[in-house]
């Protein structure tokens, strides 16, 4: 059986496409931030920060959630035995 046919390996083929698209994507975002930063750098720069900002803020989004997700229940609640 040979990996790299198709037939054999139905998902081989469709993964290796969509990691020469994920390249071939990534080259062209890094020539064009190339392209920005050689050219413009005080808007390269701005960009950079706002980038650095939205992550801090994705960031402290999800830590929130991650703590109300893991602490623990609240006592605030009465439980009412209905069995008996």
């Amino acid at each position: 059986m040979n990996s790299s046919d198709p037939v054999d390996n139905p998902l081989g083929s469709l993964v290796e496409e969509t990691r020469k698209l994920a390249c071939a994507v990534g080259e062209k975002a890094q020539q064009a931030a190339d392209q920005l930063r050689d050219q413009y750098p005080d808007v390269y720069g701005h960009l950079a920060a706002a980038g650095t900002e939205l992550l801090a803020a994705y960031r402290a989004a999800v830590a929130g959630h991650e703590r109300r997700w893991s602490a623990p229940e609240s006592t605030d609640t009465e439980h009412i035995d209905v069995d008996g």
